[in-house]
């Protein structure tokens, strides 16, 4: 079982860093999308702020578990946060069936429905196993490997926001008035 917990622990940081470094690089989209869950009364630089300050701690709560999958105090912190991404997708699949999700940014084109609803009750579930104790004696991570550890989130976080700007910029470039006239520059 504790190596189960250990492989859920990582598949979850990987996704974390991952969707938040995704996040960061279409803030905008993301933005819209936690528009749609903030009262109409709130300030106009909130969702904003709101948008930034989960992106991220998805990519802070990602990097810290993969350099510290000792730290128990973490594992329940994963798990609010997936069972928050669970109310988030019920919500909007209630609120906004078929609306861009934005969950990974512009990598992807899912939007609120039952499919996403299922995956993030699997996150969630992954997050229940993961709670499970990780024995000492399984993962020996000394300073430097945790070093090791953040970096790699750090590349991860950085690939996905360069993965997503990319793509971000080709939507762009396929939705202009000229590349929909059949002339790109």
């Amino acid at each position: 079982m504790t190596g189960v917990a250990l492989a859920c622990k990582v598949v979850i940081a990987v996704l974390f860093v991952a969707a938040g470094g995704a996040k960061l690089a279409d803030l905008a989209g993301f933005t819209a999308t936690v528009r749609l869950f903030v009262p109409a009364w709130t300030a106009s630089w909130a969702p904003r702020a709101i948008a930034a300050m989960i992106a991220g701690l998805e990519v802070l709560v990602g990097a810290a578990s993969l350099s510290s999958p000792l730290a128990g105090w973490l594992n329940p912190a994963v798990l609010v946060v997936c069972c928050g991404f669970v109310a988030v997708s019920v919500i909007g699949h209630r609120r906004y069936p078929g609306r861009a999700c934005r969950c990974f940014g512009a990598l992807s084109g899912r939007s609120f429905n039952r499919a996403g609803v299922a995956r993030a009750a699997l996150l969630a579930a992954g997050a229940v196993l993961a709670v499970w104790p990780v024995s000492p004696s399984m993962l020996q991570l000394g300073t430097l490997g945790r070093l090791g550890m953040v970096a790699g989130a750090a590349v991860i976080t950085w690939c996905a926001y360069t993965a997503a700007v990319a793509i971000g910029a080709g939507r762009a470039v396929s939705s202009a008035p000229e590349a929909q006239q059949g002339w790109v520059p």
